[in-house]
């Protein structure tokens, strides 16, 4: 059977008792409206999530993170305790070590000493940073080679203690945990990726399914007919 096709717009114009439901969304329909696509939002979900997971399996070189950490010693008194005037300078030398550890002298003779082409290229792959309340400083490195991050991190260590003893006579820096060889990548995380992809393909779906009711105003079936005009319907139109 056929109906003919009209505007629920013009329904509610003809229909005054009509006119207090405009802009209001019945959350059901809107509900089966989804259900309706919900092959097409699984399909979407299932293409995104695995272009997702395969494309940063396959695609995306893996990453590498080594990380060693130095702690600045404060002195120790005659009687056997910290000196106070040496931990809080420690705490505010901490900051310009910091700073100090990526500073071109520092990262140029590091890449010299692991291969690469300059310090700029070795700085890239480093982050320094600070334990909060503490004199303890962590150096990661991160690459696609995982010899290459361990060498970059213990390089970048002893080459600072090295410049900070013979340049301005620092010698209470000392090393905590050296930076060890590890094959277990850091990232991309393959399974978060695809996860994430996933979402996106979800999100997509559902949304094409709501556009797909909100900008459809057809009328197409007899109950659709009776619940935006109100009033019964006594014939149809057969489908020639």
């Amino acid at each position: 059977m056929a109906y003919k096709r009209m505007s629920r717009n013009d329904a509610y114009m003809n229909v005054a008792n009509v006119e207090d439901d405009e802009g209001v969304i019945d959350l059901l329909e809107v509900a089966r409206a989804i259900l309706k696509h919900i092959k097409l939002i699984i399909l979407l979900c299932v293409i995104f999530g695995t272009a997702g997971f395969s494309g940063t399996k396959f695609l995306i070189a893996p990453k590498y993170t080594a990380s060693t950490s130095i702690y600045l010693t404060p002195q120790v008194s005659d009687s056997g305790s910290l000196d106070y005037n040496s931990q809080m300078a420690n705490s505010k030398l901490v900051t310009n070590v910091v700073n100090l550890m990526t500073q071109n002298n520092v990262m140029s003779e590091v890449a010299k000493n692991v291969g690469m082409e300059n310090a700029k290229s070795v700085k890239d792959c480093i982050e320094v940073t600070n334990d909060s309340n503490t004199e303890i400083i962590t150096i990661t490195a991160t690459t696609t080679d995982p010899k290459l991050s361990k060498d970059i991190a213990n390089g970048t260590v002893d080459t600072f203690i090295k410049t900070m003893q013979k340049n301005l006579n620092v010698r209470n820096i000392e090393i905590v945990d050296k930076a060890k060889l590890s094959y277990v990548p850091s990232g991309p995380n393959a399974k978060k990726n695809g996860v994430l992809a996933a979402a996106v393909g979800l999100v997509l779906g559902v949304g094409y399914a709501v556009l797909r009711f909100l900008f459809d105003n057809r009328l197409r079936t007899k109950e659709e007919t009776e619940k935006y005009l109100g009033i019964p319907v006594f014939c149809e139109i057969p489908e020639l």
